[in-house]
């Protein structure tokens, strides 16, 4: 009995031993893991800034003018700044997950880095999308990615003579719009919604389109696209939508 019991004490030493010496080996991982975490935290808020600053300014230009907006001039502002900011920053990956990109290519966008960045300041933007689209890549990704479209009637042309009746439905009941074909400028009485000047009464909310006001759902998303190659918008335009160039080149 006391063999029996000396040998099944030995056994749990061994069992102790090795669980100790595995914890000691994973011990150099974790404090590496605990100051890669440490200095994250620190570059975090360059890094937010610098994808900010992406997403908010570099919708307009083709790849080559955004890598060097990026690299250059907004890493170099915010190193003279003095704020820590990571290296090489993948704005791709810091900004979108795998899973998310994977349902973008599946609704039908291209999955090279330009499309991500595309798709990104899309979904993520404010202000309401402006698309550059002359191979009609956002065009296909949109509609397959809001089927409600299509069921709804709502893809529109800023010709539509009841454009303004036309956005009625889907602002109340909170559907996407997409206007396409845009050339050099949009209709001034989009402006309202452009701009998003909803008026809070109560419970509901309402926006004003020339001299009627319609209700308004926090639902309702505007896309809206030009076929043009290189169209001029004005600065007054680019200050309301964002511009995003889905080009390809």
């Amino acid at each position: 009995a006391l063999e029996e019991k000396a040998n099944k004490t030995r056994r749990k030493m061994d069992q102790a031993n090795r669980l100790i010496n595995s914890l000691q080996d994973n011990k150099d991982r974790w404090i590496a893991s605990a100051n890669e975490f440490k200095s994250l935290k620190m570059r975090l808020v360059g890094d937010v800034a610098k994808a900010c600053a992406f997403v908010s300014y570099c919708g307009p230009f083709n790849t080559e003018f955004r890598s060097k907006l990026l690299e250059e001039y907004f890493h170099n502002d915010i190193m003279t700044k003095e704020i820590p900011v990571s290296d090489g920053l993948q704005l791709t990956q810091f900004l979108v997950d795998a899973a998310t990109i994977g349902e973008w290519n599946l609704e039908g966008l291209p999955s090279d880095d330009l499309s991500i960045q595309n798709g990104i300041m899309v979904t993520r933007s404010s202000r309401y999308p402006l698309m550059i689209d002359p191979q009609s890549q956002a065009y296909t990704w949109i509609k397959q990615r809001e089927p409600e479209l299509t069921k709804n009637n709502c893809i529109l042309t800023l010709n539509n003579p009841n454009l303004r009746d036309s956005l009625k439905m889907p602002m109340e009941m909170g559907f996407p719009v997409l206007i396409e074909s845009i050339e050099n400028e949009v209709d001034p009485m989009l402006d309202p919604i452009l701009e998003k000047q909803v008026i809070v009464k109560g419970r509901s909310k309402t926006i004003k389109l020339g001299d009627q006001e319609f209700d308004y759902d926090d639902k309702f998303r505007l896309y809206m696209t030009s076929r043009l190659a290189n169209p001029h918008f004005s600065p007054e335009l680019a200050a309301k939508a964002t511009i995003i160039d889905f080009t390809v080149t």
